[in-house]
């Protein structure tokens, strides 16, 4: 009996210690590895816009996240795979919607923790998506030529059509050009040039180029150009 005990022991000695050792260093790997906290920056993602509404203020780009876990998991690998996505599918009517940051929103990979966001909530205004017909604009850089003056000038097309929430647009008086330098121009000039709307809410429809064409004049002594 005693016999048999001490051959289960002393049999196969050397992988029985090496199995316990093992075994050792594992647990002293997961039971002692040090969780850590950090801060990363995330971008914002949308699911199911509303294709009825634009939003006219409160949209968020990014969020600061602090995410806590193990420090095996604290690494590029690991955090590349958190991300923040706001469902907008309840989103039924015009006004001030809010939606919260928590685990519902972030999703961070399994063996982590979202600690908190900061913000901790987006609160979004959807207006009506409305369409209209602006004005263009035309800039110049510098003056005429010494001696001429601008005759006439034509615009094609004149408006074009902006697209937005629905305050932006009715607030919107004119689209401006990109700006037509007049140095060297003393007799007829046609050139295409771009617009810009100088509010990030709105868009413009469609080319955003128009046709411009010139006719300079000469000027003599004593009228204004």
């Amino acid at each position: 009996m005693i016999a048999a005990a001490k051959r289960m022991v002393t049999e196969n000695l050397g992988a029985k210690v090496l199995s316990v050792a093992i075994a050792s260093l594992l647990w002293i790997a997961i039971v002692g590895e040090q969780e850590l906290a950090t801060a990363i920056d995330v971008p914002v993602e949308y699911r199911n816009f509303p294709k009825a509404y634009e939003v006219s203020s409160g949209m968020v780009n990014r969020v600061n996240l602090f995410v806590r876990g193990p420090s095996g998991k604290m690494n590029d690998t690991f955090l590349k795979d958190v991300a923040v996505v706001v469902d907008l599918e309840g989103v039924k009517r015009p006004g001030d919607w809010t939606f919260n940051l928590d685990n519902r929103a972030v999703r961070v990979p399994s063996g982590l923790q979202l600690e908190r966001a900061i913000p901790t909530q987006i609160r979004m205004r959807f207006e009506e998506r409305f369409a209209r017909d602006v004005p263009v604009q035309i800039r110049y850089a510098g003056n005429p030529m010494p001696g001429y003056r601008i005759a006439s000038q034509e615009l094609s097309p004149e408006h074009l059509r902006v697209v937005g929430p629905r305050s932006h647009v009715e607030h919107l008086q004119s689209i401006d050009t990109d700006p037509i330098d007049l140095n060297g121009i003393i007799s007829e000039f046609e050139t295409r040039v771009s617009t810009f709307v100088d509010d990030p809410q709105l868009r413009i429809d469609g080319n955003s180029t128009v046709r411009v064409r010139l006719v300079m004049e000469r000027i003599g002594p004593g009228l204004e150009q």
